[in-house]
């Protein structure tokens, strides 16, 4: 969460009570000139009370943002779909900003010595999923990704829904079609972008990577066989297709009949979505988003989540 000068926030770290006093301490760095650890606990009263406040215990890292520069360099990392690093301390602020590969990007001569460093990369060079933080000797190192992408191949009921459900999720989405009525941007919501391009074409033009995701809903078999194909030689985090169990199975056997890596055909989420009896597009779409989450937390029920669906396609 960052707090300007005029007291106004942007982002949060979870509203409530330890939101309104990590806001109240904050406003007082900025007064003060310099940042703080503030901890904050929810244990006794607070967290039995008419509110239902959550019980635990909170860490708050307040840093000052005086120079803009080192989160300019670690938004150009991201931006060029590189993932960073920023190293920081509440009484210093950014003291460093490091990518993948281990290139200071920024800072370096300002006390960090040479294990700090190291950490940092180390870091960088895991940082997968959504940023984890983690503290070293009393630096915060804080990991960024590039921005999720999704590629929605389909324009139709499924993905426009699709594309208005992971609107919220912060994703960057781009949703490719052949046919100009359902590749319209008008039809989108602000913010995506939309190709109208043959599906291999679109699949050719999409920067995939580590942090992408791609999501098979074209009008027919024949679309979802050629989409299937052209980006199973790909790198992506998540990759599904909607269909019955009848056409998944048959597209996946198919799939593996032409050779393709039997790891690959199986990344392949089909039929795509959670569980849920979705029916309505609008439903569909909600099935899909919620899978994507997952995926994004590599949450614990995703074993369960691909032996069900194996389960449900080959009965």
């Amino acid at each position: 969460m960052a707090l300007r000068g005029d007291g106004a926030i942007v982002g949060t770290v979870g509203g409530g009570l330890p939101e309104a006093r990590a806001r109240e301490r904050a406003l007082a760095c900025l007064a003060e000139g310099r940042g703080a650890v503030l901890k904050v606990e929810m244990k006794g009263e607070q967290a039995a009370g008419s509110e239902l406040i959550c019980g635990g215990e909170l860490e708050f890292w307040i840093e000052i943002c005086s120079d803009r520069s080192p989160y300019a360099a670690a938004a150009a990392s991201i931006e060029g779909g590189k993932a960073c690093v920023i190293v920081s301390s509440p009484t210093s602020g950014c003291l460093a900003v490091i990518d993948g590969a281990g290139v200071v990007l920024y800072g370096g001569a300002a006390g960090l010595g040479a294990a700090a460093l190291d950490t940092a990369a180390l870091e960088a060079s895991r940082a997968s999923g959504l940023p984890a933080l983690s503290q070293k000797d009393g630096l915060l190192y804080s990991p960024l990704e590039p921005a999720e992408r999704l590629l929605i191949l389909g324009g139709g009921h499924v993905g426009l829904a699709l594309a208005r459900a992971a609107g919220a999720l912060s994703f960057r989405i781009t949703v490719a079609d052949p046919r100009p009525e359902f590749s319209n941007p008008l039809r989108f919501p602000a913010g995506v972008e939309c190709l109208c391009l043959p599906f291999v074409e679109a699949i050719a033009a999409f920067p995939f990577g580590p942090s992408a995701s791609v999501v098979i809903v074209s009008p027919g078999h024949l679309g979802d066989l050629e989409c299937a194909r052209a980006i199973l030689g790909r790198d992506y985090r998540y990759a599904g297709l909607i269909g019955s169990r009848r056409k998944s199975r048959m597209l996946l056997a198919q799939l593996e009949a032409e050779g393709f890596p039997p790891h690959k055909v199986a990344s392949l989420r089909a039929p795509i979505g959670l569980d849920i009896a979705a029916e309505t597009p609008e439903e569909i779409a909600v099935s899909i988003a919620a899978e994507l989450i997952a995926v994004r937390r590599s949450a614990a029920s995703l074993s369960w989540i691909d032996g069900d669906r194996k389960r449900r396609r080959e009965s």
